[in-house]
């Protein structure tokens, strides 16, 4: 998927979705924990993972990754540097993971699906599950970004282009660089992961501002990058890099066909 910042116009550089202003992003992530192991799923409109982390109570002994849906055809190599997760201690913070490994080596999504996985390892036999909602942005009006932990609302956002609008002691917050300076120190607990969850489903979102089916087969650098953002983006990587055909879905409507990866 193509990657934007705050002070990026490379999105204007993709053909716009006709579709985008009337719908809605959503992912969903799935972490199933039971003895001696983690079943962590995640979907969106652009991706399907799957991680399965084993560990001995104390440590991930295997990870086991699968890349269901995809935007380029080289995402599928993220699954060999995800293996740099066997050693981490079980129920380290994403903080603690991203120090120890570089996450830019790898696919963003399966990266922080399995440093989730990582710390659901020490919650036991429990199974979690994440909603995001993100609204289309119309025409530079505020719109809603929620998440929701187990069919609950856990934490909403009112946002425009990046920022934050509400709640009103976050007001000007940003949603990209900086997020994590920010929110590590005012979230705690099972805010605190649901923040970042809803984050980078907000980050993610963006894409659907793009028409997805007017870029297929072309190269991952035809179009704008970040420069080592990710697997993918990677030198020697992105130049081998073709969108696939027929990635993407809009779960708008039909929320409850998330996580059958059809």
């Amino acid at each position: 998927m193509p990657t934007y910042s705050s002070d990026q116009s490379s999105i204007t550089d993709f053909p716009p979705n006709p579709d985008y202003g009337s719908g809605c992003f959503r992912r969903r992530i799935r972490l199933t924990g039971t003895a001696g192991q983690v079943v962590a799923e995640l979907e969106d409109n652009c991706h399907g993972f799957r991680a399965t982390l084993s560990h001995d109570g104390h440590h991930i002994t295997a990870v086991n990754a699968e890349t269901l849906r995809i935007p380029f055809n080289t995402c599928a190599g993220a699954i060999a540097p995800i293996q740099a997760l066997v050693g981490v201690a079980v129920g380290s913070d994403p903080k603690t993971v991203n120090a120890a490994i570089n996450p830019f080596s790898n696919c963003t999504h399966l990266f922080d699906l399995s440093v989730l996985a990582i710390a659901h390892a020490a919650r036991g036999d429990t199974t979690r599950i994440y909603d995001v909602v993100v609204d289309d942005e119309r025409d530079g009006q505020p719109a809603n970004a929620i998440a929701y932990l187990d069919g609950k609302e856990v934490l909403r956002f009112k946002t425009r282009e990046w920022e934050l609008l509400d709640p009103p002691e976050l007001l000007g917050k940003p949603l990209f660089r900086g997020f994590a300076a920010w929110a590590n120190d005012y979230f705690q607990g099972d805010e605190r992961e649901a923040a970042f969850v809803l984050q980078k489903g907000y980050f993610v979102s963006s894409a659907r501002r793009i028409d997805a089916r007017k870029i297929e087969g072309s190269r991952g650098t035809d179009h704008p990058h970040i420069p080592g953002a990710c697997h993918t983006y990677s030198e020697g990587i992105i130049e081998q890099a073709v969108r696939l055909v027929d990635t993407v879905r809009d779960f708008t409507d039909c929320p409850e066909q998330l996580l059958r990866f059809k």
